[in-house]
């Protein structure tokens, strides 16, 4: 019923209602005026020298439109360039197939010869260097070879630029050593060594006293007791109340204020953002901040009061004492400013 009364009212033109409608939503196109066309004419003429211009100066960066439509379809099981994590490769070495497919630039000619798994030797063709950051230069350099099937990454050189390789039945990670702390709660399964040539080697049999691990020093073991004894806690509110304990109990702002510095980095859990979130006002803080008046400082008696003075009566009208000294012997005597005596032990 609504859309036949709908259509019915649009068909009706000679409604006042409908006609003032259409006069509302008529645009009248103004004529352009002949500045308006000569700003117009300039400005093209503008575009049309500075394009021309462009295309003569060479090696400008600029951007252009293609003339012709094109469809390109990009699949998404395309598979990537991959490298193979191996600890027994002494170096990095990389099929020349797979450095032009991961698009790896040519440092200079390799003049590396290395020897093969069937025996024989293999001469590398190119210098080249890997594309990953935040591990040094000369620990990224590799070498391509044309009969290589497949590319090796050597895990001794990649370790050797201050790194830790964590190997798992899922896959692999590789972290900066000083972001890595690793314990273990029982004996190693397997001990081997690192030889000259920089490969990991494990005897087939493993003898008691052959190789042993190597024990913590004294500032590991420190360190592994204290991030236990963070990490072992069930909750972050938890470890910021035993962090604000060991802190000695300091006021909110206070602590704010040293984290915001910089003074706990290392400390696990400890930001500003976790402090504001779970701090806790304890007894401990308002005990250690009291600001009291210390006793004996002042005396509330009079010595010499007026009222006391035997021979009060002979002195009215007269002036005499009217000042009272009384020398005061401070020999021997040390005046200190000492804390004095805490209301409770700290827990």
């Amino acid at each position: 019923m609504e859309q036949e009364c709908t259509a019915t009212a649009k068909q009706d033109t000679t409604s006042k209602q409908r006609q003032a409608i259409d006069q509302a939503h008529t645009v009248l196109r103004h004529q352009v005026t002949l500045m308006q066309q000569s700003r117009n004419a300039t400005s093209s003429l503008r575009t049309a020298i500075s394009r021309a211009l462009h295309q003569l100066i060479p090696h400008q960066k600029r951007v252009r439109f293609s003339n012709t439509r094109s469809v390109r379809i990009f699949h998404s099981g395309e598979k990537p360039t991959l490298i193979t994590y191996d600890s027994g490769a002494d170096g990095h070495y990389l099929s020349e197939k797979d450095r032009i497919s991961a698009g790896l630039p040519i440092l200079r000619n390799s003049t590396k010869r290395v020897g093969v798994a069937n025996g024989g030797s293999s001469q590398a063709k190119h210098v080249t260097q890997l594309p990953f950051k935040n591990i040094s230069s000369n620990a990224l350099q590799a070498n391509s070879f044309d009969d290589f099937p497949t590319s090796l990454m050597s895990v001794g050189k990649i370790s050797d630029a201050g790194t830790v390789s964590i190997f798992t039945s899922d896959g692999v990670t590789v972290h900066n050593d000083q972001d890595v702390l690793i314990t273990c709660k029982g004996e190693p399964i397997l001990i081997g060594v690192r030889d000259e040539h920089g490969r990991y080697r494990i005897p087939l049999h493993q003898h008691q006293g052959q190789w042993q691990p190597r024990s913590p020093s004294k500032k590991a073991r420190q360190t592994l007791r204290q991030a236990n004894s963070v990490y072992d806690l069930p909750s972050t509110k938890q470890a910021i109340k035993w962090m604000h304990a060991v802190c000695g109990y300091p006021v909110k702002s206070t602590w704010l204020k040293a984290v915001k510095a910089g003074n706990f980095i290392g400390w696990p859990l400890l930001t500003e953002k976790n402090v504001r979130k779970y701090y806790q006002e304890t007894t401990e803080t308002a005990k250690g901040h009291l600001n009291q008046t210390r006793q004996n400082v002042r005396s509330t008696k009079s010595q010499h009061p007026m009222e006391e003075y035997i021979h009060k009566q002979q002195l009215v009208g007269k002036k005499a004492q009217d000042i009272f000294i009384k020398t005061y012997e401070v020999r021997e005597t040390i005046f200190s400013d000492q804390t004095g005596k805490f209301p409770t032990r700290s827990q």
